[in-house]
């Protein structure tokens, strides 16, 4: 036997046997993984797994409105965005504005093309009050937008007199205890149809008849007007027979 066949051929480099030594380790600790019993749940069926169907393309970002169509950018209302996620999922609307219900604040808020619609507008003359007792303003939104208010001034008050005006501003003309009413006065007719009280009427003070022509009786006065004292004068008692028979 040749003895160079039992000499290490020195072309050999040293290093294989440490490959070779490292190959299976690397074998043998993947063989341990797949036969690791912590895992024994059944094989992955990729065509078992459900998954929404695409609905864009990843980081796409677009307009979005979610309003009515014909609202869209009318009034108050505007488009949002919304983005394309990496798993093709759109993402929420934001930044939008819907219609909602009106309110008074100068804008339109359903986005029916009319601002404060159902309200007074905005800066209109307004007006409280009628006659003398008008005062004039504008109308104004309410803080909370619930309503419209006249910014008028309250009407001026004073006591009512009798002059065809409503100077306490009650909505009313010459009501109420008025000074110089109800005093007495004469009406400048004859008998006992002279006998009379202070009134207002018309916006004036009158003197208004207190006292009606009746039947003429016994009693040293002009009943019947007539400008005659007891003329066919009857006694109480006829006169009273006499009212009866007529219904008075």
């Amino acid at each position: 036997m040749d003895s160079r066949a039992l000499r290490p051929n020195p072309r050999t480099p040293r290093a294989a046997p440490l490959t070779l030594l490292l190959s299976l380790l690397v074998g043998v600790a993947a063989g341990a993984c797949v036969e690791n019993p912590a895992f024994d749940g059944p094989p992955l069926d990729p065509d078992s797994i459900n998954l929404p169907p695409a609905e864009c393309k990843p980081e796409t970002v677009e307009p979005c409105y979610e309003g009515p169509e014909d609202t869209v950018n009318r009034g108050a209302c505007k488009a949002g965005s919304h983005s394309c996620s990496v798993d093709a999922q759109w993402s929420e609307c934001t930044r939008q504005v819907t219609p909602v219900a009106e309110t008074c604040n100068g804008l339109d808020d359903d986005c029916d093309g009319i601002v404060d619609n159902n309200f007074e507008r905005e800066g209109a003359k307004c007006f409280i009050g009628k006659g003398a007792c008008q005062t004039t303003g504008t109308w104004r939104c309410a803080e909370d937008g619930s309503e419209a208010l006249c910014d008028a001034p309250p009407p001026p008050r004073q006591p009512e007199t009798c002059n065809g005006l409503d100077d306490d501003c009650d909505g009313q003309i010459d009501n109420g205890a008025l000074a110089g009413t109800g005093q007495a006065c004469d009406t400048r007719k004859p008998g006992v149809c002279a006998q009379g009280t202070t009134q207002c009427a018309g916006g004036q003070l009158r003197c208004v008849q207190s006292r009606k022509s009746d039947i003429e009786v016994c009693n040293g006065l002009d009943d019947d007007c007539d400008g005659q004292v007891d003329n066919q004068c009857l006694s109480v008692a006829e006169a009273a027979k006499l009212k009866a028979q007529r219904g008075h």
